[in-house]
């Protein structure tokens, strides 16, 4: 009797170890790489100078991170789109996140128990010149909302001034935080405003303590399991 139990329990074991445990280790192991390959990417881009750097020292430079690159494009109205490429390491293994629409309602959902987050570096370049770089930290919210965002683009003042997402009057350094206000049936305010997101500007006239502090993102928000609720959270900079 015995030895039939252990034959009965063995393969259960082994199965719940397998189907259970095993993915979200699995999923826990990749954060964890992703964040350490996250932070030397962000290294890398600390070293980036717009208006300095030309193309080939950028793409060499970048060059270790290869396999994340996703192509894109990026367009503005009234131009004419331009390709775009970006530098995309996210917490989660890229198969899985492919697979998980086509998975089960039940089964989709037990694996994002870690908040899906994305960090990114996104340099532009013209005329064999790197003419933007931008970093980013993002992380989506579970009731679909705007996202939580920490975005910075550093400009060079030689070739800024035709960029539409310059902020107005813009001097060297800016920090625009977006707040989120919850509000009762009358409008009233409740509670304290969220900065959901942030986004940073500046070029080669900010301070080495601005540039220092735009560049110093929270990564471990590629590996908490309780998330990062707010820009603040990412990227905590003011002006």
């Amino acid at each position: 009797m015995a030895l039939r139990a252990r034959k009965i329990v063995a393969p259960l074991l082994a199965a719940f170890i397998v189907f259970v445990l095993v993915p979200p280790l699995f999923i826990l192991a990749t954060s964890w790489h992703r964040r350490s390959e996250a932070a030397r990417l962000l290294g890398c881009a600390k070293l980036l100078r717009p208006g300095i750097t030309t193309e080939t020292e950028a793409k060499n430079s970048l060059s270790p991170f290869n396999g994340y690159i996703v192509h894109g494009w990026e367009s503005f109205s009234g131009r004419p789109s331009v390709t775009r490429d970006s530098y995309d390491i996210s917490n989660y293994p890229g198969w899985l996140v492919r697979i998980a629409p086509h998975l089960p309602a039940r089964v989709n959902k037990s694996i994002w128990f870690l908040p899906y987050t994305m960090f990114s570096v996104s340099p532009r370049f013209r005329d064999g010149e790197l003419v933007l770089l931008q970093v980013s930290e993002i992380q989506p919210r579970r009731d679909n909302n705007h996202p939580y965002a920490a975005i910075v683009r550093v400009y060079s003042t030689t070739t800024e001034t035709d960029d539409p997402a310059l902020p107005t009057n813009f001097t060297g350094f800016k920090v625009n935080p977006i707040e989120e206000v919850w509000t009762d049936e009358s409008g009233k305010p409740i509670g304290i405003p969220l900065v959901s997101r942030k986004y940073v500007s500046l070029d080669e006239r900010a301070s080495s303590r601005q540039f220092a502090q735009s560049f110093d993102f929270r990564l471990d928000c590629l590996t908490s399991v309780f998330g990062c609720h707010g820009a603040e959270r990412i990227l905590a900079i003011g002006e």
